[in-house]
Formats: structure tokens, C-alpha cells, sequence
């Protein structure tokens, strides 16, 4: 199974992304420095477009940095092939005046029989960005939902795009480019999970991936797919098999982020049952009260766990549980008595735990209820806002070189940028620590 970064790539990436606060442009991927002030423009094709996962990764960096500008600028058009890219760079991509260009083609350029025009159009796209100047980024294009996994294809356009990837992967070693393969750790994943969900229950799901050989001999399939075979996790990502929808694009998004390597380590407190506080990672406890069966806290972080759809991260969440690892909000409290123990939040109860479990430590960064989660849907709510009417609205200006329709857009995308930023402040939280009845 393909790997999602080779050797280069991989170095590439830890001397360069430090995304905290921003980056700046480069001549090779060691003069990465973070800065703020960057602006990432994404260009892509209808997956792009659709402002899903685009708009999950630009909410991350927004909610990780609340007090640093990283404005996002989604450039996808459906139907483009890395020729429309180019034709259109001047004015939708170079107008912008970005710093960082991440590129996210192949569904549409794997109609060609081989990825050769593919690789010689993203080589030039390379050229243009860095030209600008800006950082380029290379991501793959992400798999068919279609039931294929790695050499069991159920269509050639999602069998074609693994040869592309290949070679994509082979161009960003060789341009010294950060690539991200998000096809590969993706594919197996939706399959496996289509076929469970198309099989209708566990024992077809088992007997099917018996009989297809090339499941049967891939022993890596065997491993991933006797890991679910406890609860069998199945998830309608949504949309079409091109177009995933949010629960799709949630994973979509986990899958870049992961490979940029960000930070996952949002915050952490850590207390005693007395309320003694202890150890505190980018937050602040006060107002601690011990009485009874009930402790109590203000907490205020420096910084958000990743803005969510709550709809969307509960599927997505069951078939990819290592989305919660991206955002690590933890809570540890020590020396409870034993027993079950209700976490509230702004006196919303979000979490049903042991003594023992709260002793190890909780991650609350994934929670689909309660204040964080109503905090990340609004600053997804926003972030939609701004690349669905005030960016599109600057781009059609810009590709009509009508200067003051150009202005008028410019204004409204400021207006929507300072309301984001407001949101994604980080708020008071009280919690209460009681024991479950």
C-alpha cells in the first residue's frame, strides 16, 4: 500500500510546516518560516468547489490561531483538469496575492490514458506559484466511493487516479515540493466501509472479503478489516461517489491535516478531587469549588479544538476514530472515588466517564454536544459564509477586471474575515465534575 509521504517529502515536512502562526513563501522547503499575514488559496476542481473540506482545514488553522490573520481563499471550479488551472491562474489564484497555493486535481485529468499531460501541467503550476511567489502544496485527488480498495477497482476513473497519485508523488520528490496523498490512506477505508454497508450485515461483509481474491491476499486489507469486525462502524458519507458529502469531507479533511502534521495538543488542565489544580497546558482554571460529590471550574483556553459539524463528526468519527487525536482538549482529574462521574459543560452534560477514566485523562476536543461543539459549528457557519458569497464574489470580479466590483467584494470579504476571527476567540467554559446518579 502506497505510503502517504516518501522520504523527501517527510522531511520536507518536519522542518518546514510549523503552522503556528503562518508560513511564508519559499525558494526550498528548509526556508519555511512561520509568520503571520500568509494567505492560502486552494485551487481545485468540484471537490473544491463544494466548500467542504476546504472550509473543514481553513476552520482548523483559524480555531488552532485565533489571535494570528491565515485568511483562506477556496478557488475550486468543477470540471477542471490541470490545463483550466493554468488558464485561469492570473486572476483566480496570482490576484490574491497568496503566499501558500495548494493544488488538488486528478479526478477529471485521469479521463487521459496516462498521467504524463497531468504531470507536465502541475510541473508548470509549480512554476507559476512559486513565480508569484508562494509556497506550492500538492495534494492528490481523493478516491471514488465506489467500493474499490488498493487492487480491487470496482471503476477504471478510481483505479486510474492510483497511478497518478504515483506520479504526482514522484514529481513533488523531484520539485522538492510538500505532497500530500490523501487517495491511498483513504481508499481502503471507503471501501471497506462501502462494502459493509452495501453487504447488510457483518457475516456478507466477512464472506465477500474472503472470496475476492485480491482482498484475500493483501494482508494489510486482512488486518483493517479483522479490526472492525468488533463493531463493524458503517458511515453514508454522503453526496455522490465524486462528491462526498460533509461526512465524507470531514474525512477528506482529518487525512490533510494529519499528513501536514499539525499540532494536535489544543489544551489541558489537570485537578484533584479536593480542587487543588495542577498542571495547565494553554488554559487558565479559576473559580474552583470542591463540595460533596461535585467539582467545579472556569476554564478559558488560549485556543480551539477543531470547529466541526456535529452531524457530520458523529459518522465520521465511528469510521475514523483518529480524527478526535487531532484535537487533543484534554481533562484529567485525580483521585475520585470509584465509580461513573457526569462531565458538564456550561451546565450541558456531555460525557458519561469512570473515576479511572478521568484519572487517565479525557479528550473532550471531538465532542458532537455541548459548548465546544456549538462553538465549532458556528465558525464553520462563518467560514462557509465568506467563501460562498463575499470570495466568489471577488473572484467573478476579478475574472471580469472590474476594479470597482473588485473593491465592493474586497470589503465584504473583510467584513466576514473580522467576524471569524471574533469567533474563534476562545469563551469561558464552566464545568462541573459530579457523580453519576
Amino acid at each position: 500500500m502506497a505510503k502517504t509521504f516518501r522520504a523527501a517529502s517527510a522531511a520536507a515536512l518536519a522542518a518546514v510546516l510549523l503552522f503556528a502562526p503562518g508560513l511564508q513563501a519559499e525558494t526550498t522547503p528548509e526556508t519555511f518560516q512561520p509568520k503571520e499575514g500568509d494567505l492560502w488559496v486552494m485551487a481545485g476542481d468540484s471537490i473544491t468547489a463544494q466548500k467542504l473540506h476546504s472550509n473543514y482545514i481553513e476552520a482548523f488553522f483559524r480555531a488552532r490561531n485565533p489571535k494570528v490573520s491565515l485568511p483562506f481563499r477556496n478557488s475550486g471550479i468543477g470540471g477542471n483538469r490541470v490545463g483550466h488551472v493554468l488558464a485561469r491562474f492570473d486572476y483566480d489564484v496570482a490576484a490574491w496575492k497568496p503566499t501558500i497555493v495548494s493544488v488538488e486535481l486528478g479526478m477529471n485529468d485521469v479521463g487521459d490514458a496516462s498521467p504524463d499531460a497531468y504531470i507536465a501541467g502541475m510541473k508548470k503550476l509549480i512554476a507559476q506559484i512559486r513565480a508569484i511567489p508562494a509556497t506550492p502544496i500538492l495534494i492528490s485527488s481523493s478516491p471514488v466511493n465506489d467500493g474499490s480498495v488498493l487492487g480491487a477497482w470496482r471503476s477504471t476513473r478510481c483505479e486510474r487516479i492510483h497511478p497518478f497519485t504515483e506520479a504526482l508523488q514522484k514529481l513533488a520528490d523531484e520539485e522538492k515540493v510538500l505532497m500530500v496523498d490523501q487517495y491511498h490512506p483513504l481508499l481502503d477505508r471507503w471501501g471497506l466501509n462501502r462494502l459493509y454497508s452495501t453487504a447488510g450485515n457483518l457475516a456478507e461483509a466477512v464472506t465477500a472479503l474472503n472470496t475476492r481474491k485480491e482482498i484475500a491476499e493483501n494482508e494489510p486489507l486482512q488486518t483493517f478489516a479483522k479490526n472492525w469486525k468488533n463493531t463493524v462502524p458503517v458511515a453514508e458519507l454522503g453526496g455522490d461517489a465524486v462528491h462526498p458529502g460533509p461526512v465524507g469531507q470531514t474525512m477528506m479533511a482529518a487525512t490533510i491535516l494529519k499528513a501536514l502534521g499539525v499540532d494536535p495538543e489544543v489544551s489541558s488542565a489537570t485537578l484533584k478531587a479536593d480542587g487543588t489544580v495542577g498542571e495547565t497546558q494553554h488554559c487558565t482554571i479559576t473559580n474552583v469549588k470542591h463540595e460533596g460529590d461535585t467539582l467545579s471550574f472556569t476554564r478559558l483556553d488560549e485556543r480551539l479544538p477543531w470547529p466541526l459539524e456535529p452531524k457530520a463528526a458523529g459518522p465520521a468519527l465511528s469510521v475514523m476514530p483518529e480524527i478526535a487525536d487531532l484535537s487533543r482538549y484534554m481533562l484529567k482529574v485525580t483521585g475520585l472515588p470509584e465509580g461513573k462521574w457526569q462531565v458538564e459543560m456550561d451546565q450541558t452534560p456531555v460525557l458519561t466517564v469512570t473515576a479511572a477514566e478521568l484519572e487517565k485523562g479525557i479528550n473532550l476536543g471531538a465532542l458532537t454536544n455541548g459548548p465546544l461543539a456549538t462553538h465549532g459549528a458556528e465558525i464553520v457557519k462563518l467560514v462557509a459564509g465568506l467563501q460562498g458569497g463575499p470570495v466568489d464574489a471577488w473572484r467573478a470580479a476579478s475574472k471580469a477586471r472590474d476594479e470597482a466590483k473588485i473593491a465592493e467584494a474586497q470589503a465584504k470579504v473583510a467584513e466576514q474575515e473580522k467576524l471569524i476571527q471574533a469567533a474563534c476567540q476562545p469563551r469561558e467554559i464552566q464545568f462541573r465534575i459530579v457523580k453519576a446518579q
